[in-house]
């Protein structure tokens, strides 16, 4: 279940002269303003406008008026990933109508009569027999907690406690079936289907510790605090498996054990799962100081941005001995390193910001049919630049 990034192609080259990325570096040039500590010059309301051009492009291009988000590189199909994403952006831009129209396709077609907790089914698209239907009905951890993470927030943006409720029983669920305690402590699971006995594969970009600590605070029924825990011992463990010192995209869990230990070669890399490690770190630190945080990126993004100086490049797949794995780069992956190394490089962190800004044209980044492209890039954009106003009403 969801191994789902391996297949993923170069990113196509920007569509002509992007007028739209002119207007923007002329902004960041003239701008003479912090957007926050450490964030490149650039005020919250330019900052704003860029994130709302670009998710009115986005929904125009990957969201269907019932509130369905496609994959297009994917052959049309939906994941809960994408529901949520759609949703933690809406909240985040401060967009009700679409916020609920892509909760409530997500709940009627992801999670109402194919799961019988408040969980919801991973993947959903045309079925050999031409239907439209859920196609695996495994729910994936990263989601679920992003989709209730979501919710959190719009239940504070607009305060109505309907989706307060909705985000206490999925996160009842996922502590239930989604979390396991293993060597005396507590992990995050993948999903329902990544066991076999008492081997699981753990996705370390799926740890998100500032949720943490919101659902500690929202859900006082759960001990949501030891998984921030987790993560930090989880990601310095990890560390310890790759020459690089960078995350791998899944590692192994000893359920009896507790040991964690690499998987295969191919989850040993760092690539198109493994990167949302240092988004999730850096939005910890962005939102509650954490040390931690601070540190993690440092010493597990040294050796990529020591590469991308000389190279003025980073491969879009790395082995766990810092081997390229593929000729091109992912653009996705740039945007969401980009505000980790702010901290401490901030030279790579602007280089990759302009290139980012370059690449932008009619309210898209690089590869117009990208959705993972188009996400990733916004998220990285809002945080580099400490756009950070849902957040600020539930820390």
């Amino acid at each position: 279940m969801k191994a789902r990034r391996a297949g993923r192609r170069r990113d196509a080259p920007s569509h002509g002269r992007a007028s739209t990325a002119i207007v923007l570096l002329a902004l960041a040039a003239g701008n003479c303003g912090a957007a926050g500590d450490g964030a490149p010059a650039q005020t919250q309301d330019e900052t704003r406008v860029l994130l709302q051009n670009t998710w009115t492009a986005y929904t125009a291009r990957f969201v269907q008026p019932d509130g369905r988000v496609v994959d297009p590189k994917a052959g049309g199909i939906t994941t809960s990933e994408g529901q949520a994403y759609a949703m933690l952006r809406a909240v985040w831009i401060e967009d009700r109508g679409a916020f609920d129209r892509t909760f409530a396709w997500a709940v009627n077609n992801l999670n109402r009569g194919v799961r019988a907790d408040a969980l919801w089914a991973w993947r959903w698209g045309a079925a050999p027999d031409g239907s439209f239907r859920v196609l695996d009905q495994a729910f994936a951890s990263d989601a679920d907690e992003d989709a209730a993470l979501a919710l959190i927030l719009a239940a504070r943006t607009w305060n109505d406690e309907a989706y307060l409720r909705h985000a206490r029983a999925a996160l009842a669920d996922l502590w239930e079936h989604g979390t396991i305690v293993a060597g005396g402590r507590r992990y995050l699971l993948g999903g329902d289907t990544l066991c076999q006995g008492s081997t699981c594969r753990i996705n370390p970009s799926y740890y998100a510790p500032y949720a943490y600590r919101i659902f500690a605070r929202e859900d006082p029924a759960h001990d949501w605090l030891s998984l921030v825990e987790t993560t930090y011992f989880l990601l310095g463990r990890n560390s310890g498996f790759t020459t690089t010192r960078l995350p791998s995209d899944w590692i192994l869990l000893d359920t009896a054990t507790g040991e964690l230990r690499p998987g295969s070669e191919t989850d040993s890399r760092y690539s198109y799962d493994a990167f949302r490690v240092h988004w999730r770190v850096a939005l910890d630190a962005a939102l509650y100081g954490e040390s931690r945080a601070h540190a993690y990126s440092r010493e597990s993004l040294a050796w990529a941005a020591d590469r991308f100086r000389q190279q003025q490049r980073l491969p879009a797949i790395i082995s766990s001995r810092g081997e390229a794995k593929a000729d091109y780069e992912a653009p996705e992956m740039l945007a969401a390193i980009m505000p980790a190394l702010r901290d401490f490089a901030p030279d790579v962190a602007d280089a990759i910001s302009q290139r980012l800004q370059a690449s932008l044209s009619d309210g898209l980044w690089g590869d117009r049919e990208s959705y993972y492209l188009q996400n990733w890039a916004w998220f990285g954009t809002a945080l580099d630049k400490r756009h950070l106003v849902p957040f600020e009403r539930v820390r």
